[in-house]
């Protein structure tokens, strides 16, 4: 669930963002390989260059710490279907930092080549990791709550009955 709080500064204790690392790690790999990798930046001016290369929400000006999630390709056996678990690991992310109290965006890295350009200088990667997707961490000021977002009138059984 991607949150779009505005977030305030504090800082995240290293031992929360490996929780919510971890967390990312135990998703099942569709790629086979387990072909995840991830990169914390927790330095402002970490944070400040990596802004330069990908363009965030202005939900995330006041981010504390962000996890470049990046894909090995000499892990994925199967190697077209490494981003699907990158996509799965930023979207586990996404969940775990709101279960630890945290606001968090998730912006795309891949497949746009400048911002995975960008990123690979940045980060010094190698050939064969690439930079997939930026979630940046923070504390929410509030919590917005969507009535419609859980909607009955989006879950159907068995088939689609219009109404």
């Amino acid at each position: 669930m991607q949150s779009e709080e505005k977030i305030v500064q504090d800082s995240i204790s290293a031992e929360t963002i490996h929780d919510m690392v971890e967390a990312a790690m135990k998703i099942p790999s569709v790629a086979k390989g387990q072909p995840t990798q991830f990169v914390v930046l927790n330095e402002i001016e970490a944070l400040s260059r990596a802004a330069e290369v990908v363009p965030l929400s202005p939900h995330t000006m006041h981010a504390l710490a962000a996890i470049i999630v990046c894909g090995d390709l000499n892990r994925a056996e199967d190697k077209d279907k490494w981003m699907l678990d990158c996509e799965a690991a930023s979207q586990q992310l996404l969940q775990a930092a709101s279960t630890h109290g945290f606001g968090a965006y998730k912006s795309s890295i891949y497949p746009d080549r400048d911002r995975v350009y960008g990123m690979t200088v940045m980060l010094g990667l190698p050939d064969h990791i690439i930079a997939h997707s930026y979630v940046s961490l923070g504390y929410p000021v509030k919590c917005s709550s969507s009535d419609d977002s859980a909607s009955n009138d989006r879950v159907h059984f068995n088939s689609w009955i219009g109404k």
